[in-house]
């Protein structure tokens, strides 16, 4: 398997993922631009044929591997999963996503989000396509990638730990309106 985990990290990250490569961008993130802007230098440093966005707080399953090769196996520009949602009480609820098409991904702008497997090459055409500046990273990269084709793999490889972090900034929330917007604009 020819992966990268990319995972943003103002500290050390040493956690190691079996069958992946891990890709530490050190930063120090304050808003959507800065975060823009590092993930996308992320993107730029990967080496392999695929990647995705791992958050330094949040984990993998156990069988991350076979959910990974279900990703590659789609062959598409775009796979992406279900996601475990494991909340600060200790609660968790898991997403079920839906098959990819432009309309869903535009009624719902978080139809791609944890994990979500890009191929490179195709990765580094679309970001050369997106605006920069205070919009989700994610979102218009997903956006864009679709259009190279997407497919929905109905597993769960990815642990999201939410109870503080980015998503809780208001800024955030501007940053992924803007990143819809813009969306629905470049159909």
């Amino acid at each position: 398997m020819s992966i990268t985990a990319i995972v943003l990290s103002a500290q050390p990250y040493t956690p190691t993922f079996v069958g992946i490569e891990v890709l530490t961008h050190r930063s120090i993130i304050r808003n959507a631009a800065e975060l823009q802007a590092a993930r996308y230098a992320a993107v730029a440093r990967v080496r392999t044929s695929h990647f995705f966005f791992l958050d330094d707080d949040d984990e993998l399953l156990a069988d991350h591997v076979a959910t990974l090769d279900q990703c590659v196996a789609a062959d598409q520009a775009l796979a992406y999963t279900d996601e475990l949602i494991r909340y600060v009480d200790g609660t968790e609820k898991t997403t079920a996503r839906q098959a990819y098409s432009q309309a869903a991904h535009r009624a719902d702008p978080m139809l791609v989000h944890h994990l979500a497997l890009c191929r490179t090459a195709e990765a580094l055409d679309a970001i050369k396509r997106v605006p920069r500046g205070h919009f989700c990273p994610e979102l218009l990269l997903y956006w864009e990638l679709a259009k190279a084709g997407a497919a929905y793999v109905p597993a769960v490889g990815y642990v999201w730990n939410k109870g503080h972090g980015m998503h809780t900034w208001p800024l955030t929330a501007i940053s992924q309106v803007r990143s819809a917007l813009w969306c629905k604009e470049h159909p």
